[in-house]
């Protein structure tokens, strides 16, 4: 049992030891427990699903907590060398490094429990660790998205409250394994509990109509913040989501989520065509490849669960990528605007082609896995409801698609007289193109990918 809580234990200790203040020694626990806790999600793939006590993991824990730990090192690093662009913190580098760890605690915690109850608890927590992250930069707009994410988002965790209290009443229990098994005493309160729950948790992952706090945050948030939040908080709270339709599994269930998933991609694709800011527009394509993931979790097809995977696992590396890249163009151009960034490929060449090919990975462009991802996703589509619906998305995702690339590629390759030639650092232009690499290196793992989903373990 040990071993499968060692991924979240590493990033509590690491949390306790950064109460030092030492900031040396905050950002060095942080970085030997990011490698930590990926050696440990690493080895958890290949031991057997666990549903004892309090924890339940399967194929889908196991991958959430790989990636979480994934994401959680290369963020370490990038804010090793990112952090000096904030002037007036609102938090110490300490600080942010304790809150840091603790957010991904809560984070690890959520997809490793076997109450509905405790899911909640965790999900709620990754909003408390989170929000003066969101604040860091200490201005006026950071502290009013802050306040904004806190206030919307937990309204629909007050919801998604009320709709465990009435799956309890309905079920007697909130153990997932029990839940199960036991048949509902009032089964309509279930119907009315799990629609409140998957609304709750649906505005933590970015879902429409209760994603505005989304752009703002992406906005305002400095990168490794922005990138941490889109590439793996919004699929944590996607994962609790797909927790109540796999326990309820009732029809109307599984079609409210998919229209909260279909209506999400259509205005997402809408507001992408229109931003005029770089950071907004990432924000928007996030909300795009939740809708799809979230379409892919609601239909019981085996391709749409594995769609839906890859999508999460590829479309984690390449908009951390994407992030982590804008916060280089911003260090840079001092711009969030679209229009004011030229000459990429002259003044930060690293960071151009970076730029370009997470573009191409996060709209789903072939060879990234978000290609097949979104390919499974909208065949289950088809096979389910025919081929209206899935060409009613296949236009959203493309005008999302034209609309970012071709904003990149202009921000790119444009001409601006007198452009010289930036330095980064190091670091800074090597962790996005690393995690650019591995989100085309997830078409490689599908088989991989599709035996810990089906047998939660290799044979």
């Amino acid at each position: 049992m040990i071993f499968y809580i060692l991924p979240m234990v590493f990033p509590l200790f690491a949390s306790i030891i950064c109460l030092s203040r030492k900031y040396f020694l905050s950002e060095a626990v942080s970085l030997l427990s990011s490698v930590f806790s990926i050696t440990a999600s690493l080895y958890i793939l290949f031991l057997k699903p666990v549903s004892e006590g309090f924890l339940y993991i399967d194929g889908f824990s196991k991958i959430m907590l790989t990636i979480i730990s994934v994401i959680y090192l290369t963020t370490v690093l990038f804010s090793a060398t990112y952090l000096k662009h904030v002037k007036k913190p609102l938090l110490s580098k300490s600080t942010y490094y304790l809150f840091l760890n603790l957010f991904v605690f809560s984070m690890l915690f959520s997809v490793s429990l076997n109450n509905l109850g405790l899911i909640w608890i965790g999900i709620e927590a990754t909003t408390i660790t989170s929000a003066l992250l969101v604040a860091i930069d200490n201005d006026e707009a950071s502290l009013e998205s802050s306040w904004r994410y806190i206030i919307i988002v937990s309204t629909g965790l007050i919801m998604s409250l009320v709709g465990v209290m009435l799956i309890y009443a309905s079920m007697h229990t909130l153990e997932i394994t029990k839940l199960f098994t036991v048949n509902p005493v009032h089964h309509k309160l279930l119907a009315i509990g799990a629609a409140l729950t998957i609304a709750g948790f649906s505005t933590k992952a970015g879902i429409f109509p209760m994603h505005t706090w989304l752009p703002d945050v992406h906005g305002r948030s400095i990168a490794p913040v922005s990138a941490i939040f889109s590439s793996v908080l919004l699929p944590t709270a996607l994962f609790g989501t797909y927790r109540i339709i796999e326990i309820t599994n009732l029809n109307n269930i599984r079609i409210f989520a998919l229209s909260l998933g279909v209506f999400t991609v259509v205005f997402a694709g809408i507001f992408i065509v229109s931003q005029k800011f770089y950071k907004r527009m990432f924000a928007y394509s996030s909300m795009e490849n939740m809708g799809m993931i979230l379409i892919g979790l609601s239909i019981n097809n085996k391709y749409a669960m594995l769609g839906a995977i890859v999508l999460i696992v590829s479309h984690a590396f390449a908009k951390s990528s994407a992030f982590y890249t804008t916060g280089n163009i911003l260090s840079v151009y001092k711009t969030r605007n679209i229009n004011d960034v030229k000459d990429l490929v002259r003044i930060l060449p690293f960071g151009a082609y970076s730029f370009i090919l997470s573009a191409l990975a996060v709209t789903g462009a072939p060879p990234f896995g978000t290609f097949l991802g979104e390919l499974f996703i909208i065949y289950a589509v088809y096979l389910k409801f025919g081929i209206m619906l899935a060409i009613i998305i296949l236009i959203f995702l493309s005008a999302a698609f034209f609309s970012v690339n071709y904003k990149v590629s202009k921000m790119s390759f444009a001409v601006a007289p007198d452009a010289q030639r930036q330095k980064n650092d190091a670091m800074s232009s090597i962790v996005p193109i690393i995690n650019t690499v591995l989100a085309f290196l997830v078409i490689f793992t599908i088989g991989f990918i599709n035996n810990i989903l089906t047998a939660g373990m290799l044979k």
